[in-house]
């Protein structure tokens, strides 16, 4: 890299304004542009429409208007430019990267034109649509090493690094539990839609929860899944399940995950619960406690400098995206923790839908780590 920066544009607005936001923002980025084919977005940047006037039905919400009004007096945001257009993202010499807040349709293409024009990609979940899509995806991303990346921002916080450090010190010994419940209130109609065979809550919104398993479980292979779901709640509204449980049996561990989609709690509801043979730590993502036989001590974890961050991990992930771009790490969201996030999506939202039990090895034609060449010799070294 010629430049000390990741020069990047943004693609895709509205959720994209808090990239917009977090890398106005960071040392390691240069935002040079915007692109989005609806221009409105880009007006509320720029205060041609006032955003504060702008109510939910666009979906938009404070933290939204906050991220706007903060990326405009940011230094830096007069020269961006805006683009109407992918391709002229894609010519721009000036551009290292692309980060794609997309909607799930437009993964695939998107995130492959991108790789092959030799950007660096940063691709908000989930990977994509299909099992089909997520293969192209990595085959790419094999083409281009150290290129793509995921956006799991939840794997990269303050919460999931203190837990892995604590996992790693051995003080609660060996992980054998886990539990998350996660509860939020009514998504959007566009948000109630399958746009696949296969597709509903495990794949649009469990991808976080189900990877921060996964990276808490010391990366293992799943081996069976039990789930149970329905819509109770919008039974016309949705069309996949608006609550559910389901289980993970791991080689030694087993994990819990529950949801809702119909009320928003008023606490934080992002609880949490892991269980080690020497110890325990139970909370939320904004403080928990640590017990042993030697007592009870109370964790805090790390968030984000920004004061208007929303997501937990967010500025974390760009950390991790600029070490790629500007350091070459790889990061922990590569394409090999994508597919394997994307079987796992897959294979839940079957269980959920169908209230049953499957196996790993009833998808042993769409599993990354059977089908896969560099995957397979890794395995069997």
């Amino acid at each position: 890299m010629s430049s000390n920066t990741v020069r990047v544009a943004i693609v895709g607005l509205v959720q994209g304004l808090e990239d917009v936001y977090t890398v106005l923002h960071h040392p390691r980025y240069t935002l040079v542009a915007v692109c989005d084919t609806n221009p409105r977005p880009w007006h509320w940047l720029t205060g041609e429409e006032d955003i504060e006037t702008v109510d939910a039905s666009a979906a938009v919400f404070q933290h939204h208007k906050d991220w706007v009004k903060a990326s405009r007096n940011a230094p830096g945001f007069a020269d961006v430019d805006y683009l109407s257009d992918f391709e002229q993202v894609l010519a721009r010499d000036d551009v290292d990267a692309v980060v794609l807040v997309l909607p799930d349709v437009l993964h695939a293409p998107y995130a492959i034109k991108a790789l092959e024009a030799g950007k660096y990609v940063l691709s908000t979940k989930p990977m994509a649509r299909t099992m089909d899509e997520a293969f192209a995806i990595a085959e790419a991303a094999r083409q281009h090493p150290n290129h793509y990346m995921l956006g799991f921002q939840l794997s990269y916080s303050g919460f999931a690094n203190a837990i892995r450090e604590i996992i790693a010190s051995g003080e609660i010994g060996s992980p054998r539990q886990i539990r998350f419940d996660y509860h939020r209130g009514p998504w959007r109609p566009v948000h109630r839609k399958k746009y696949a065979e296969v597709d509903g809550s495990m794949i649009k919104e469990g991808v976080h929860w189900l990877d921060m398993i996964y990276r808490l479980s010391g990366e293992l292979p799943w081996q069976a899944m039990a789930g149970f779901g329905g819509r109770e709640t919008f039974p016309d509204d949705f069309e996949f399940e608006d609550n559910g449980v389901l289980i993970i049996d791991f080689p030694g561990f087993r994990a819990a995950h529950t949801f809702t989609y119909f009320r928003r709690a008023l606490t934080h509801s992002d609880d949490f619960l892991l269980v080690g043979d020497k110890g325990t730590i139970r909370g939320t993502f904004e403080q928990f406690d640590v017990e042993t036989d030697e007592g009870t001590r109370t964790v805090v974890p790390t968030t984000s400098p920004l004061d208007d961050q929303h997501h937990y991990g967010y500025y974390e992930m760009h950390d991790a995206f600029s070490a790629m771009v500007l350091d070459g790490v790889e990061p922990y969201t590569n394409w090999r923790t994508g597919l394997e996030n994307m079987l796992t999506c897959y294979a839940a939202q079957i269980a959920v839908a169908e209230n049953r039990l499957v196996t790993r090895a009833e998808f042993a034609d769409v599993d990354w780590r059977e089908t896969v060449a560099e995957a397979k010799a890794v395995a069997g070294a």
